[in-house]
């Protein structure tokens, strides 16, 4: 208020037993208007500090009240309000930066529940579910693989020399039918196999001689019972298996028109390990790597048994794209 409306007040109250004239009625009504208008105003600033008072005061009354806690599988703990729980994820508010933010954990995730200050793993409104297993699961692979072990000794000829390190490449394949106990293990039966080939012309044969073509192939299978783990997410799935069984070798030697077998059996070992992207709750598509160990040095070719000095590598190394089916 201006100091000219103050004198015209005190101006008024001085003179308060006198009859007032037009101009000072009109004074006092302009005073009475200016003294409401101020005094609104002031109330509805006292209204809008009180409103963000108690905004804030609810704030953070909601968050000292949010006690609710979320025990993870890796053992972290989450402080936060839980909204919603089922069989399958639990969903809480928490505030971060002023802001609430909605969450969603699934159950697979959490070890632990506890509700408000109340030690409770399972609250009384709520009945965990275990998820459902997929018990079953079969994969199949097809891809590179790559034959360890020494080179053999020169043979004196190029072509045959050349010849042998060829079946040093080829091609993979595994199929695998897994049961599951629970969702990180189960057992499996594992069949691989590794198949090279390989030809060459004008080759010098030991105990055969010169011929004009030579081809040559060689087939590793391995059968054997496997320890299977994974670990499943929404969209991925790692899995990984070892095992231990027999090796079966077997080599075909055709210089020109004729054929020559030599076999073996042997024990030997298989891992691998890999993961799939989901196409489906059903069907996957993924990329593996594995290796398979064993050796032989008992041979038999026809109806004789030959022993080799040293024994040979059935070893190898594979990469392959495989694609699996699994029940619900």
């Amino acid at each position: 208020m201006d100091d000219s409306v103050v004198e015209r007040m005190q101006y008024r109250i001085d003179n308060r037993s006198k009859k007032p004239t037009a101009k000072e009625n009109n004074l006092e009504v302009e005073l009475k208007f200016v003294y409401i208008c101020r005094k609104n105003k002031s109330v509805k600033m006292i209204i809008m500090r009180k409103l963000a008072t108690f905004c804030i005061i609810s704030l953070v009354a909601w968050s000292a009240s949010a006690q609710d806690l979320i025990i993870t599988t890796n053992r972290d703990t989450i402080s936060c309000l839980i909204t919603k729980m089922d069989s399958i994820s639990v969903e809480y508010q928490i505030v971060k930066n002023g802001i609430r933010e909605k969450n969603t954990l699934p159950r697979r995730y959490v070890a632990d529940v506890r509700i408000a200050d109340k030690n409770t793993v399972n609250p009384v409104n709520v009945t965990w579910a275990e998820p459902k297993i997929s018990r079953f699961r079969w994969a199949f692979s097809f891809g590179y693989a790559n034959r360890w072990g020494k080179d053999p000794e020169p043979s004196g000829n190029a072509n045959f020399d050349r010849l042998s390190k060829q079946l040093r490449n080829g091609i993979s394949w595994e199929n695998e039918i897994q049961y599951y106990f629970n969702q990180g293990h189960g057992i499996a039966l594992n069949i691989s196999g590794v198949h090279t080939s390989a030809f060459e012309r004008n080759v010098y044969v030991p105990d055969y001689g010169q011929a004009n073509q030579c081809k040559m192939k060689q087939q590793i299978i391995y059968v054997g019972p496997a320890w299977a783990i994974r670990q499943d997410a929404d969209k991925f799935l790692w899995s990984g298996s070892m095992s231990l069984g027999p090796l079966f070798y077997a080599e075909t030697l055709m210089p020109d028109n004729l054929s020559a077998k030599m076999t073996a059996v042997s024990f030997g070992m298989n891992c691998s390990i890999g993961g799939e992207y989901k196409l489906s709750p059903d069907w996957a598509l993924g990329l593996k790597f594995g290796y398979t160990l064993g050796s032989a040095s008992n041979f038999k070719v026809g109806a004789q048994t030959v022993k080799t000095d040293e024994p040979i590598s059935l070893s190898s190394f594979y990469i392959a794209m495989y694609f699996s089916f699994r029940t619900r």
